[in-house]
């Protein structure tokens, strides 16, 4: 039976807000011993020793984590400046193991491919139905492309980690047990007879022609439609002093059917587009906007939506969420009601734990690898 354990405490002493997460997962727990856990943590919260903490509460736990921008919980809600524990009790057939990759500008594919091996331990990659993953944002999404063809049985999802600001520089942390690093990407995989869903939602709907993108790199849309980016912009918003969140664009892969979405960050005097993540020459792309009642409704409908996918022989025992550093910015003192509908959808009595991201991943789709995502609610389900 996979049971998941929650705490979560923003007490102004983060030591003590971490003891309280310990004592709410310890009685939820009932004296099960936990194999492995989550730990997000506001990055003006992290100190050393804080996951020291869980791992001498609990002997022989496996912990990752990552600094996040928000957490979430069943326990505490919607909190900032927080810290939230989830801890994952095993037994039968199902297993868990974790891995943390290192210097992800170096030899990001090595160093992700020994974080699996790590966290495998022997056991077949086929066996494995989950993948957590937290890495620092700015390989993100090149980290999941890398898990997925060494996972091809598991849901990938996750996130990069986050910081209180939507800037392009900063550090974030990324932890695995007595490690804590930057630059890096902590995995945690579940093995076994497990069940598992997911599903997206966005809230932001289409406007205007699409187009189609002639020239990218990483990080930058250089033509669309034989033209400078930025000229397909024109008429609708201007991103040459700055980033415009509000209106991200909706990219469709050739041969895909699914949309996920690239915040606009600037422009450079070329007239190409930075954006947060890559994209491929031949997608579609078409502006967007939204308002808070729209993302709060797609929040809903995603948690209604994994929940139509979980298996029908199943029942979940517990949920993740990952959503987006900037949804919280737009949803400003509405952030809780993203929760709150998240909540009013599953279970009374589901744990749910998760964070705030600098992008998510997940499937864009009901099915396909998963993507490096941006300004997107992810639930995932999981049970047995």
């Amino acid at each position: 039976m996979l049971r998941m354990a929650v705490g979560q405490s923003d007490d102004v002493d983060v030591q003590t807000a971490v003891q309280e997460a310990i004592a709410q997962c310890r009685a939820q727990l009932s004296g099960v011993q936990p194999s492995a856990g989550i730990f997000f943590c506001a990055i003006d919260s992290w100190q050393p020793g804080l996951i020291d903490l869980v791992r001498v509460a609990f002997p022989g736990v496996d912990i990752i984590g990552a600094s996040s921008a928000a957490e979430v919980s069943s326990v505490g809600g919607y909190l900032e400046d927080s810290v939230a524990l989830a801890l994952f009790a095993s037994g039968g057939t199902v297993t868990t193991g974790v891995g943390l990759a290192t210097q992800l500008d170096a030899d990001l594919g090595g160093n992700v491919r020994a974080a699996v091996d790590a966290a495998l331990a022997g056991r077949s990659p086929s066996d494995v139905r989950l993948c957590i993953v937290l890495a620092d944002p700015a390989y993100a999404q090149r980290a999941a492309e890398a898990l997925n063809p060494m996972l091809p049985e598991a849901l990938v999802v996750g996130g990069g980690a986050g910081r209180n600001d939507l800037g392009l520089t900063g550090s974030t942390y990324q932890f695995c047990n007595d490690r804590i690093e930057t630059n890096a990407a902590a995995i945690l995989v579940v093995a076994g007879d497990i069940a598992v869903s997911s599903a997206v939602g966005t809230g932001w709907t289409v406007l205007g022609p699409s187009g189609v993108i002639t020239a990218a790199d990483h990080g930058v849309i250089g033509e669309i439609n034989g033209r400078p980016a930025i000229e397909f912009l024109r008429g609708y918003i201007d991103v040459s002093a700055g980033s415009a969140p509000g209106n991200p664009l909706a990219v469709r892969d050739a041969g895909s059917e699914d949309w996920y979405l690239r915040v606009l960050l600037a422009a450079d005097p070329a007239g190409a587009l930075l954006i947060a993540g890559g994209v491929t020459v031949g997608a579609t792309v078409q502006l967007t906007t939204t308002n808070p009642q729209q993302m709060l409704v797609a929040t809903a409908e995603a948690v209604a939506e994994a929940r139509a996918r979980f298996p029908k022989n199943a029942d979940p025992t517990a949920a993740l969420i990952f959503s987006c550093a900037v949804r919280k910015t737009m949803l400003g003192s509405r952030s809780g009601h993203e929760v709150a509908a998240a909540r009013a959808g599953l279970p009374e009595s589901l744990p749910i734990a998760g964070m705030y991201c600098m992008g998510e991943i997940a499937p864009a789709g009901s099915a396909g690898n998963s993507h490096y995502l941006n300004e997107t609610f992810v639930t995932v389900l999981l049970g047995e």
